[in-house]
C-alpha cells in the first residue's frame, strides 16, 4: 500500500495582490477558493479573516462566516488562525476561537499556536540593513499554555507552529508535562524574504527540524516557507514521511506563472505522487490527525 500525505492550503495569510491577483480576501472568495483547493488535492485549508480591501480582519462574526461556508460546500478539515502579534491580550486573541466552537457549522477543526517567541524583523540583504528593528512575536509559556486549555474547550485541536528548535523543545516539554493530546500537529516553519527569526527555507533548514523532532509522543507534521518556494524541502519532507503546508498566503509562485491557490495544491499533490505517495482525502486526514 502507498504511503499517504495531506496538503494544508494556506490561502491567504496577510499576503496582498501587489503580486498576485488570485489572493482570496472575502469570505465568498475563501470559500470559492476552498472548494477549488479541495479538487486539486488539499484536505486541510488554513485562513485569515480579511476586509475586503485586503487588510487584516478580526471579527469573529467574519472568521465564523467563512467556516459555515467551507463547511457548507467541502468536507475540507479548517485550520484558523490566532490573531498573531496585532492583537496583544491572550483573551482577545482566542475570542473568535471560543465563539466559533459553539456551534458544530462554525467550529474549526484546528486552530494555530506559535508555539515560542523570535525577532521578525526583515533584513536587506542588498541594503544591508533591517527594515525595522522592533518587531518581536511574544508567545509566553503561560500564553501557550492558556491558549492549548480554552482550545480544549472549545473542541478544537491545536495546530503547533514551530519556527526554530526551540519551538520542538518547547513541545517536547508540553508532551511530557501531559499538556498536549497525542497525535501533537506541529508545523515546521521556514522563513526567506528576509526574515531570519526562523530556520531558511532550505533541505538544511528543514533537516535542523528532523534531527531534533521530539520522540518522547505521537507527531504529525507538515513542512512549509514563508516567503519562498517550498518544492526543495518538500521533497525531503514526503521522504522523510511529512505532509505539507503551502499555498499564495506564504508566496505568489512567480516561476510558476503566478498561479492560483488550486493549481499550487495540484502541483505539489503530483510531486507526491511522482515519488510514490497517494495525497490523502480529508476523512484520512482526519484519520491521521486523530480526529473523530
Amino acid at each position: 500500500m502507498k504511503g499517504k500525505f495531506f496538503i494544508n492550503c494556506r490561502i491567504n495569510e496577510y499576503m496582498m495582490r501587489n503580486d498576485n491577483k488570485n489572493i482570496p480576501y472575502t469570505p465568498d472568495e475563501i470559500a470559492k477558493d476552498a472548494v477549488e483547493c479541495a479538487e486539486a488535492g488539499a484536505s486541510i485549508v488554513h485562513f485569515h479573516a480579511r476586509n475586503p480591501d485586503g487588510t487584516p480582519c478580526h471579527d469573529p462574526a467574519v472568521y465564523a462566516r467563512v467556516v459555515k461556508q467551507i463547511h457548507a460546500t467541502t468536507d475540507l478539515l479548517i485550520d484558523s488562525t490566532l490573531s498573531r502579534d496585532l492583537v496583544e491580550k491572550d483573551e482577545e486573541r482566542i475570542s473568535h476561537i471560543t465563539k466559533m466552537g459553539a456551534a458544530s457549522e462554525t467550529r474549526p477543526d484546528f486552530a494555530a499556536i506559535d508555539i515560542g517567541s523570535t525577532n521578525i524583523d526583515a533584513y536587506d540583504w542588498k541594503a544591508k540593513r533591517f527594515l525595522s528593528g522592533d518587531k518581536i512575536y511574544k508567545n509566553s509559556i503561560n500564553t501557550c499554555l492558556f491558549l492549548i486549555e480554552r482550545m480544549k474547550q472549545a473542541g478544537v485541536k491545536p495546530h503547533f507552529s514551530c519556527w526554530t528548535i526551540a519551538f520542538l523543545r518547547t513541545v517536547e516539554a508540553f508532551l511530557d508535562m501531559g499538556a498536549i493530546e497525542e497525535p501533537a500537529y506541529l508545523q515546521l516553519c521556514m522563513f526567506e524574504g528576509g526574515v531570519i527569526g526562523a530556520h531558511p527555507g532550505t533541505i538544511k533548514g528543514l533537516q535542523a527540524y528532523l534531527d531534533f523532532l521530539p520522540t518522547n509522543g505521537r507527531i504529525v507534521w507538515t513542512a512549509l516557507c514563508k516567503g519562498g518556494n517550498l518544492f526543495a524541502p518538500a521533497a525531503l519532507a514526503l521522504e522523510r514521511g511529512g505532509s505539507l503546508a503551502v499555498g499564495l498566503g506564504d508566496y505568489t509562485y512567480p516561476e510558476l506563472g503566478r498561479p492560483t491557490n488550486a493549481e499550487v495544491i495540484r502541483r505539489f499533490a503530483d510531486l507526491g505522487r511522482a515519488i510514490g505517495l497517494e495525497v490523502a482525502t480529508p476523512a484520512e486526514t482526519r484519520s491521521m490527525l486523530g480526529l473523530l
